[in-house]
């Protein structure tokens, strides 16, 4: 509209800077001419794991009047990268028969599918999300679905053939207990109620 020179209340200016802090400052003008253009006060902020943006709008209005909300995928995209992240500081974590690519992407998917699955009941959710991590790392060898759901209709195929009473072939291959011990406390760090709450409420809305 400037460059038509056609006239309009606003004010024009070509921001310079990180992605970062050009969210921060855009969720801040929003949050702060709330009042004033649209007569109402948000309550929510939805982000993607920056604090930095929301710690500028958190107390905007008065202490603590907005609550942080975070999408699933967000929440469900941290447990890779904080599971690559230790596998490459940590030595002698990876390689054939340990922890891989692979490995992270499958306990990845699960953590997601467990959020989804039991969004109308968070103690649900994190007995789902513990299950979910002891049934990736199960194996012939050294079985992990105490905490699988029982029944036919179990989503653990274990279990579902348990109840079948049928034989069921572990396939997946095994991972050390010197791995699942260093992985376990970095995946149960995703597993914390208040997370998991916020994570629920943002898909349970859309």
């Amino acid at each position: 509209m400037c460059e038509m020179n056609i006239k309009c209340d606003h004010e024009c200016s070509n921001y310079k800077g990180s992605s970062g802090n050009m969210e921060s400052v855009g969720g801040f003008r929003s949050f702060e001419r709330s009042v004033s253009k649209r007569e109402l006060q948000y309550t929510e902020y939805y982000g993607d794991g920056d604090f930095k943006a929301f710690l500028k709008v958190k107390d905007i209005y008065w202490e603590d009047t907005v609550t942080k909300l975070e999408c699933i995928g967000h929440v469900q995209k941290r447990v890779g990268s904080r599971l690559r992240k230790f596998l490459k500081k940590t030595k002698k974590l990876g390689g054939k028969g340990k922890l891989t690519d692979k490995f992270i992407d499958k306990l990845q998917n699960y953590y997601g599918i467990a959020i989804r699955s039991n969004v109308r009941s968070i103690e649900k959710m994190q007995s789902a999300v513990i299950a979910a991590f002891f049934h990736c790392c199960s194996s012939h060898r050294n079985l992990m679905h105490g905490q699988c759901p029982d029944g036919k209709d179990s989503w653990c195929r274990y279990k579902r053939a348990l109840s079948d009473k049928k034989q069921y072939l572990e396939k997946s291959p095994d991972l050390p207990n010197s791995v699942l011990k260093e992985i376990k406390g970095t995946y149960l760090e995703l597993c914390d109620k208040n997370l998991l709450k916020m994570s629920a409420w943002y898909d349970t809305e859309q």
